[in-house]
């Protein structure tokens, strides 16, 4: 039996996978100096995995499984898919006492998100077929199985790889020539699992139905109804799930109220009032002590000196149906900074942008590596180190060859299926309008399965070119 470049490619390129996260789980499955903090599992991924481990202990405690879980901060399929993995693997991800993360065990997860990822790759390819010729086929496969911005996640347990899956799937789905009803059906429930897996994914049901209205022969109410019923059916049982255990029915992760205050809004504050991050954390806290006074009378009094930001102070309300209505007064405060300061808010998402395009392929290794030897302390002080500095030229230079293929690539596709093309470039807009203001790179990183359809025509067209001025 003949093996198919596609096959071989995708095997090859999963080997490569596997021993990289064979690499990274030997190197560093290991404790901070401080004897706890994880080096693989910080910050984000630490908070999926505590959040796993909690709902480990509620199942064992007999909790209904429809109730387990605090309140939905973040992402709330990740911590579903931890617990999932240590209840198969009859594994204690954490020591509930110290709350540190327990080591082994780690490269069967990275293995399985590696497996679903080139079987969704091969699931996208198929579709494919129909559009391009074999080499523009070919070059996208490989863009999609080696290219390192992408691929690194694959051996992280950040929530990118699971995300990756489901976009290509969704993107098959929706090139598939000829659908079913169940077509449709499984795109609206996959649009809400692309929800659960990462909260930008809220709103990208409206480019796939806007694809469908007004770029295919499809029955418009067909379409409409098919994909939108499943996917509303999952934000209701996200909205029920938290309403049946804190009485308080909401779907969006309340992360995404404090989020863009933290990372942007803030900063504006600090540029205009030419004050300390400090200064404006009591400033604010002391607006934020006033609303809770006047708005949430049943709230407990706090001690201002006890919260350093507006993120503890919400912390410090143990009732989360209070606590969810503090985070509405977070985003509501966040919106009213944005529109005095319209001007610097433009500057700065511009800024942030033009630093969102520029690809990372060391984030992973870097994540890992740099804080093998330091406490927990320094986490996120990589992006001030002189290496962060030594490797921009060449993330610009790379970015920069991308970026030219891509060009040709959109030109070039333009022309030949406008209807895709406008798929593809709206599906990269979303991502710049919802993320681009936050300047950080990982979150750019969704786009390049957008692109990858570019770079595969930009590459087959100036191959196309090189070879007739040669011959």
């Amino acid at each position: 039996m003949q093996l198919s470049k596609k096959n071989i490619i995708i095997f090859f390129s999963l080997i490569i996978s596997i021993l990289l996260s064979v690499y990274f789980v030997n190197k560093f499955d290991a404790y901070h100096l401080d004897g706890r903090t994880h080096v693989m599992l910080k910050e984000e991924t630490y908070a999926h995995w505590r959040q796993g481990a909690l709902i480990i202990e509620q199942l064992k405690n007999k909790v209904n499984f429809f109730i387990t879980g605090n309140e939905v901060f973040t992402k709330p399929l990740p911590q579903r898919i931890v617990a999932l993995y240590s209840v198969i693997l009859n594994f204690e991800i954490m020591d509930i006492e110290t709350q540190s993360i327990n080591l082994g065990y780690k490269l069967p997860f990275l293995i399985l998100q590696s497996l679903i990822y080139y079987l969704s790759v091969l699931f996208f390819y198929k579709h494919l077929s129909s559009y391009f010729n074999e080499r523009i086929k070919i070059i996208v496969l490989l863009f999609l199985c080696l290219e390192p911005t992408i691929n690194q996640f694959h051996s992280s347990f950040w929530t990118e790889s699971y995300y990756f899956s489901i976009q290509l799937i969704i993107f098959g789905l929706t090139l598939k020539l000829s659908k079913t009803n169940i077509d449709f059906l499984m795109l609206g429930f996959l649009l809400g699992v692309l929800f659960l897996q990462r909260t930008i994914g809220l709103f990208y049901i409206f480019i796939i139905i806007f694809y469908f209205i007004f770029f295919t022969n499809e029955k418009k109410f067909k379409i409409f109804f098919l994909t939108l019923a499943p996917y509303i059916l999952i934000i209701f049982l996200l909205g029920m799930h938290n309403y049946l255990r804190a009485d308080r029915f909401y779907f969006i992760p309340t992360e995404s109220s404090y989020s863009q205050y933290r990372y942007f809004t803030r900063s504006i504050l600090v540029s205009k009032l030419n004050k300390s991050i400090n200064e404006i954390n009591k400033s604010e806290i002391k607006k934020a002590k006033d609303w809770i006074d006047t708005e949430l009378p049943e709230a407990k009094k706090f001690d201002l000196e006890l919260n350093k930001s507006l993120l503890e102070l919400a912390r410090s309300i143990d009732d989360e149906n209070l606590r969810i209505s503090f985070y509405g007064f977070i985003s509501k405060r966040n919106k009213e900074i944005l529109l005095e300061y319209p001007l610097e808010t433009i500057k700065k998402a511009i800024k942030g942008a033009v630093h969102f395009s520029v690809l990372n392929p060391f984030f992973i290794y870097y994540d890992y590596e740099y804080f093998k030897n330091y406490g927990s302390n320094i986490i996120g002080d990589f992006y001030f180190s002189e290496k962060h500095k030594e490797l921009i030229p060449y993330r610009i230079f790379y970015s920069g060859i991308i970026y030219f293929v891509v060009i040709f690539g959109i030109l070039k596709l333009l022309r030949q299926n406008f209807k895709l093309s406008i798929l593809c470039i709206i599906s990269v807009l979303y991502y710049y309008v919802l993320l681009g203001w936050y300047g950080k790179t990982r979150l750019f990183v969704p786009t390049l399965i957008y692109f990858s359809i570019f770079f595969g025509v930009g590459l087959d067209f100036l191959i196309s070119k090189i070879k007739k001025i040669t011959y």
